[in-house]
């Protein structure tokens, strides 16, 4: 048998099948020109630079504790502000798709690969958006306070960053279920409950209360604002690699029930 006549012969051995990568890197590509990529760059000034202002005139500040107001308040804004920001990444990105989805899901590859690597991808723009914020907190703390302050930033940023992997996987899993409305929903309870019960009991039973409660030790500062006081338990940084776990975890079991979902949705 020639090699053509055996091309002809077996025609369903021929399977588009891009890798994981690939389908990541055409979601960053598509996340280029789309309101995620806008957020991601617009949020770490708009936090740091009004923050700064209002750490400089307010009573600490004018006692000479800009900086230590300022990282504390800019991380509670950025742990807070995690639920909400998982919720637009996770609705704008479906949204964008909803004309071409008929026609991508018509491919011979398994659906849920385009979820996985639309999750990676948006994750990667977070970490972006994480990483310019750490340098522009970085550059205050280094002007302000010295090397020790700066070095705090990166940690401070990146902890609760991971721990919010697991509402961006929920957020992005009820987009596809349930639509944007639902996400959004997701993101403005997120936000709410990550204000008043992040460091509460509670707040380990609501994922989108994670990050929040990593700023709690790292900030030194209640979810409501009030710098802990000395001697606080609150301050131990020993429930940090729990709250990255349960992260992991859930972004697993959210993706898992997404990936279902896709598979088995009809054209």
């Amino acid at each position: 048998m020639t090699t053509a006549e055996s091309h002809h012969a077996a025609p369903g051995a021929v399977r588009d099948a891009p890798s994981l990568r690939t389908v990541v890197a055409v979601e960053l590509v598509k996340l280029r020109r789309g309101f995620p990529l806008w957020l991601s760059t617009v949020l770490p000034p708009v936090l740091v630079l009004p923050l700064g202002l209002i750490a400089a005139v307010s009573p600490e500040g004018r006692g000479g504790d800009v900086w230590g107001v300022w990282f504390g308040v800019t991380l509670m804004f950025w742990g807070i502000f995690h639920p909400m920001g998982a919720a637009l990444y996770a609705a704008m990105s479906v949204r964008t798709d909803l004309a071409s989805r008929r026609l991508v899901y018509t491919y011979a590859f398994p659906r849920h690969r385009l979820l996985v690597g639309r999750f990676l991808a948006l994750l990667v723009l977070g970490l972006g958006s994480a990483a310019l914020l750490t340098v522009l907190l970085a550059a205050a703390g280094l002007l302000l306070a010295g090397p020790a302050a700066a070095a705090e930033a990166p940690v401070g940023v990146a902890v609760p960053w991971l721990a919010g992997a697991g509402t961006l996987a929920l957020c992005l899993a009820a987009a596809e279920r349930w639509g944007t409305g639902a996400c959004a929903a997701v993101g403005v309870a997120g936000m709410m409950l990550a204000a008043t019960v992040a460091d509460t009991a509670a707040g380990w039973f609501i994922p989108m209360a994670w990050p929040m409660r990593a700023v709690v030790p790292l900030a030194g500062i209640h979810a409501n604002g009030v710098p802990l006081e000395p001697g606080d338990p609150l301050f131990t940084l020993a429930p940090l690699p729990v709250l990255a776990v349960l992260s992991l975890v859930l972004s697993a079991a959210a993706l898992a029930a997404g990936a279902r979902h896709v598979n088995r949705k009809e054209l």
